[in-house]
């Protein structure tokens, strides 16, 4: 018993002698920063708005409209809004504008912070 424990103990040590004697080869650690890559923003297309005709029909004018649209060989049909969807519609329209701006705002500062040097 003691012979194999001794055999045990000597295995143990030479496994453990021979681990150590592998000197691993030495880790090159480099920290420099590096440069922030270029930020790539496509221009946003130009808005060109279309022109709208806007008529008011009222019920004192409504046959002048009618005639002057089958004069002018136009189709007569009606698309209409209450006062308060016109408000509604307008202030969609601002909300809309509101977000674009700020949406140009956000990509601006992305851009001014990629594309200009680290101080």
């Amino acid at each position: 018993m003691a012979t194999i424990k001794n055999t045990l103990i000597a295995l143990v040590t030479a496994t453990t002698l021979t681990a150590c004697s592998n000197v691993p080869q030495s880790v090159e650690i480099n920290a420099r920063p590096i440069d922030r890559p270029v930020l790539v923003i496509p221009t946003v297309d130009e808005f060109n708005s279309r022109e709208v005709e806007w008529i008011t029909i009222t019920p004192e004018n409504i046959n002048i409209v009618f005639a002057d649209l089958q004069d002018a060989n136009q189709e007569i049909v009606l698309i209409a809004a209450t006062p308060a969807g016109m408000r509604n519609l307008t202030l969609n329209m601002a909300d809309l504008l509101k977000l674009v701006q700020q949406q140009n705002t956000i990509i601006a500062t992305y851009k001014q912070y990629y594309e200009t040097e680290e101080q």
